[in-house]
Order: C-alpha cells, then structure tokens, then sequence
C-alpha cells in the first residue's frame, strides 16, 4: 500500500487511470470483497429465516425475536464491542477524545433510566413512556449510522484515488451525488409507509384511510388487513412520528430527490467510464448500499428486513474496525495487552471469538437479570412478555410491560449500542485510521 501512496509515481491528474489503478483498495481486493462488499450477501438471510420461522408457526413476535437474536449473536454484538477495543480499552481516548468519552454516561444513564421510568413508575410524556422516545431517536440514528459508515468507506475510496492520482475539484463536486444516492436511499419508501399510519389509531398501528399511500395501495388491489399491517413500524415499537413525517409532500419531494440523485449518478459514471476514472471499488459500494437501503423498506416486515440491513453493517463493521486496529498496531500505537493481542498477525479469529464471548456472556447477563425482574415483579413482568397488554385499572389504558428479558436489555445493553453509535460518529470522520497517517488527515 506504502508504492501506491508515493506520489512520485501518481499520474498527472488530468490524464486517465491505468487500470492498474483502478483499484483503490482499502487493503486489498480479495479483503475488500469480502468485508466491505461480500457482506450485502448477508441481507437475505434474516428475512429469510424471518418467513422461516412464520411458516414453522411462530407467531410474529416470536420470529423476529429469533431473528433479532441470530443477528445479534454472530455479528451485532461483537460489533459493538470492536468499537470498544478503540476508546474504553484505549488509554489514550479519554485524553484525545475526552468529550466523547465524558458524553458516554450519560447517554447509558439516559437509556437505562428511561427503562426504569416507564417500566415501573408508569411514567409518560406526552402520553408516551419515556421509552419509546429513545426508541424512535434509535431508529432514526440507527439508519443515518449505517449510511454514515458506507459513506465513510466511499471517503476512504476517495482518498485513496487522490492519493495516487490527485485531486480534481470538479471530481469531489461530482461526488457529492454519491453521498446524496447512500443518504436518500431508505427514505422513500420508509417515508411513505409512515405516511400511511393513522394517528388517532390505538398504538398508531392502524392506517389512516384518506392517506394517499393508503389509497395508492388498495388501488393495487391490498386488502385492508395487508394495508393496516404495512405501516411503518418495528417490532412491537411504533416510533413517535411529527406530523410533518407523516405529510403525504415528504415521501414524494424525497422520492424526487432520491431518483434525481439516481439519474445524476448514472450521467457521473458514463463520464468517468468514458475517460477510464471510475473507481470501481467506490462504485461498486455505492450501488450495493443504495440498492440494498431502497429494497429492505419495501418488505412487509421490517424488523426482519432492517435486520438484514443490519448484518451486512455489522459484518463491514466488524471488518472496519480490524483494519483500523492494524493500522495503529503497526503504527505501535496500540498499548493495552489485550487489544495488541485482538491485533497481532493472526489474531483474526481471536478478535472475533472474543466479541463473540463477550456477547453471549451478556445476552446469559441478560436472561438472569431478566428472571430476576420476573420473580421481584411477583409476574407483573415475565420474561418474554404477556400475551395480551397489561390495562391499568384506572384507566383502562395499556401500561408499559415489555417482556422482562427486553427490559433487562434495554437497562443494561441499549446504552452501550447508542455509545457505539456516538463514537463512531466521531470516527467516521477520520479516514486515517483505514488509511494511515501518510495518506489521509
């Protein structure tokens, strides 16, 4: 990689690549294929497992719990704690990040305490537990962070093109459409199934009749029962949506800005393809995430699809933060013994079975603290939740009763995955931990 980043051998910037350099791997292409590409493979897997499991007779609730917990176990979790290996494991964080560091706190006393308010003291703000706040921010952040890491890999593309062959202005201007095709690729259709939900709907699960997503469905011959199961949700969770998500005027101006992207991005790669610049890792990338990210809000269930979405992520991920970690050991600036030893040269499999350790250790954490919040409850909660919602006898409205083992998690576990989130949106800025100091700012 060292020969590739010299500049005394990079072409003049205003003549066409070789071939040869075409290839702006971030390691090498048979890595990259696997890691950065070979991942989108994974996507099919969790909805297929999703429709499996309903064919096997589970209801909904309990296949995507098998999906959610399949995905977590092999690549979700381990995930998370490759970003640790690189700021709690890292005496050098707290002193260069401190910031970042500091807000982790409270952002894990904010999830936790957000749990305990809703389960049990039956807190609400306006009208909703606390709670389903924070899950609706997580889903929103949860799809900007996945866009937010392809992009960042198409930036390390990017660096890696300049860095051999020089940097045009007018070709950073162009790639902007890139960015602009990854980011809008969910919305369109996300945005028009939240059109859909009807507000005034117990739960908002029920869709509003006069929407025109609505109207557009049973036009294509939906029945009611498909329609009203088509609104956006996740899970169990139904995300407090603000009006104006849910104007009719915000999936169609995206949609609009989503193929304008498209149709701009097709005219950029006619162009570099005419004068032999296309750099085919980037554009391969770009064309595997904005497929994938407009396909999986199309699927009926889309916890299961969003799950698939999710193990390409974490696979990538997974691979990312490796790369990172080598970059600094061969640097020498990684210290702790641990993470030296999830680095070293053949540590490959060690890197991995240890995140996958540490999350199946959590997940048993989790069972026991989840039985525990069973038997203290007298079975007010159980460990995978009532069949039926539990009604406050005042009111007559649902109380807030996740299952015992969803709760544990989201007091003890939810936080450190938001952590990840707010570190990496920090990280993801940095093209130098792939790349090296030489290479990159």
């Amino acid at each position: 990689m060292e020969s590739a980043l010299r500049p005394s051998l990079a072409p003049a910037a205003d003549q066409p690549a070789s071939p040869r350099t075409q290839d702006y791997w971030l390691k090498d292409a048979r890595w990259d294929r696997t890691f950065i590409l070979g991942g989108a493979l994974l996507v099919p897997v969790p909805i297929i497992v999703y429709y499996l499991c309903r064919a096997l007779g589970l209801d909904m609730a309990g296949a995507e719990d098998v999906v959610t917990a399949m995905v977590m176990v092999f690549v979700g979790g381990p995930h998370v704690f490759a970003t640790y290996t690189r700021t709690w494991l890292n005496p050098d964080f707290p002193r260069r990040d401190r910031l970042w560091f500091l807000l982790s706190f409270p952002v894990i006393a904010l999830v936790a305490g957000s749990a305990v308010a809703s389960a049990f003291f039956d807190s609400t703000i306006l009208g909703f537990p606390p709670t389903q706040f924070v899950m609706t921010f997580f889903f929103f952040w949860a799809g900007v962070h996945i866009v937010h890491q392809a992009s960042y890999c198409a930036a390390c593309y990017e660096e890696k093109r300049s860095a051999r062959v020089g940097g045009v202005p007018r070709q950073r201007l162009w790639n902007l459409v890139d960015y602009a095709l990854m980011l809008g690729c969910l919305y369109p259709m996300s945005l028009f199934r939240m059109s859909m939900v009807d507000p005034s709907s117990p739960g908002q699960v029920a869709a509003a009749p006069n929407a025109l997503a609505t109207q557009l469905l049973a036009s294509l011959g939906a029945s009611p029962d498909f329609i009203d199961a088509y609104v956006f949700r996740i899970g169990r969770v139904a995300p407090i949506l603000p009006p104006f998500l849910m104007h009719e005027l915000m999936w169609i101006g995206v949609s609009v800005l989503f193929f304008g992207a498209l149709v701009l991005f097709v005219v950029k790669t006619r162009r570099e393809l005419r004068t032999q610049s296309l750099n085919r890792p980037r554009f391969q990338l770009i064309v595997a995430t904005a497929a994938v990210g407009f396909a999986v809000p199309w699927f009926p269930n889309l916890d299961s699809a969003f799950q698939g979405f999710n193990a390409w992520h974490s696979f990538q991920y997974l691979g990312l933060l490796w790369l990172m970690n080598r970059r600094s050991y061969e640097s020498g600036e990684i210290r702790t013994r641990l993470v030296q030893r999830l680095t070293e040269p053949g540590s490959a499999k060690r890197y991995y079975g240890t995140g996958l350790a540490v999350t199946v250790s959590m997940i048993g954490l989790f069972f026991a603290f989840g039985w525990l919040i069973q038997v203290w409850s007298g079975g007010e909660f159980l460990l995978f939740g009532h069949g039926e919602p539990k009604l406050d006898p005042a009111t007559g409205a649902p109380l807030y009763r996740p299952g015992a083992l969803l709760l544990a998690y989201y007091m003890l576990g939810f936080g450190f995955l938001l952590v990840h989130y707010l570190h990496d949106g920090v990280f993801f800025f940095r093209t130098r931990y792939v790349l090296g100091e030489r290479s990159a700012a």
